[in-house]
């Protein structure tokens, strides 16, 4: 009586080892727009995805579609089931988890947490503000942030020696992009929010996440700026791989080493997104979705610190 049970679990387990989704399609979070010099804008544009995440995750073989914010539970359920994975990107909002991207990262960390706990592979990649909103959402919207001063600041990272064999990320890095990133000021930092090691341990966080890699902003203050969950595909970088070859407008890296070793990070979460099956119905409903049906708007010229982002009237 229990071999259908057996050859079933067999065939499930044999199926996930032999995913390899050739066309991996990631939902990318918007944003409510929050810079007062495009006021003028509103409220015909009242959302935005910068243009360098798109093409940081086409670069590495991943097709995208934007995730809007202030959503139902039903809504954010029916994306997760159809892309592969969700980037969740860097730039400014409330943490306030009932409003805006803050409420979308939310309910999309519940989501796919229930459907990895199901035997699902569902990635999420967040970035900066991402990685913050990940961190809150994993303890029921408390924020365990504290200012902190790395705006426009390059970094090389400094590996936790206990890490090194527990990390996803580091585990499968080839030796040069490892040396490079530990050794060479190649992390684009923006941010003037931090977790530190004391709030990571005192709120908890340690329970749900591994904190990878660690670094000093400009008044010595040491901040997490890696951390993996410790039981799901979840990552959190603090600082921004996609700037290094997309955006010009800061003090951003730009050498080859520092465009080759950011490229590992949205390699690396790619190819994680290949590992599930989610599919959309047919292949008009995908090409409907896409952020190919969206115009770039060059916003650098205007004091903006992104290139181009795309805007959305949700």
């Amino acid at each position: 009586m229990y071999l259908p049970v057996i050859l079933t679990l067999i065939l499930s387990f044999v199926t996930k080892l032999t995913i390899c989704n050739e066309s991996p399609v990631i939902g990318i979070l918007t944003q409510e727009v929050y810079w007062s010099y495009l006021n003028h804008l509103k409220p015909y544009n009242n959302s935005y995805i910068a243009a360098s995440y798109v093409k940081a995750i086409e670069a590495s073989g991943g097709r995208v579609v934007p995730v809007f914010t202030n959503r139902t539970t039903e809504y954010y359920t029916d994306v997760v089931n159809k892309v592969n994975g969700i980037l969740v990107p860097g730039g400014g909002c409330a943490f306030n988890i009932s409003f805006g991207i803050s409420q979308s990262t939310n309910e999309v960390f519940n989501i796919a947490k229930r459907i990895n706990d199901g035997g699902d592979h569902f990635p999420i990649l967040g970035i900066c503000l991402g990685f913050e909103l990940l961190l809150i959402s994993s303890i029921g919207g408390k924020n365990p942030l504290i200012r902190c001063n790395s705006n426009n600041v390059n970094l090389p990272l400094n590996l936790i020696p206990t890490m090194e064999d527990k990390s996803v990320l580091f585990k499968t890095m080839p030796k040069d992009i490892r040396n490079i990133l530990l050794t060479e000021p190649v992390t684009a930092n923006h941010h003037t929010h931090c977790i530190t090691k004391k709030n990571f341990t005192s709120m908890e966080l340690d329970n749900f996440w591994n904190s990878i890699t660690v670094n000093k902003d400009e008044n010595n203050l040491t901040f997490i700026s890696t951390a993996e969950a410790k039981n799901y595909p979840f990552v959190g970088l603090q600082f921004h791989p996609e700037k290094n070859a997309y955006e010009w407008v800061k003090n951003d890296p730009h050498s080859w080493s520092a465009i080759y070793s950011a490229r590992y990070f949205y390699d690396w979460f790619v190819n994680e997104c290949r590992k599930n099956n989610h599919r959309y119905i047919n292949e008009s409903m995908l090409e409907n979705e896409l952020i190919y049906n969206y115009p770039t708007t060059y916003v650098a010229k205007l004091n903006s610190t992104f290139e181009q982002v795309y805007f959305f009237n949700e």
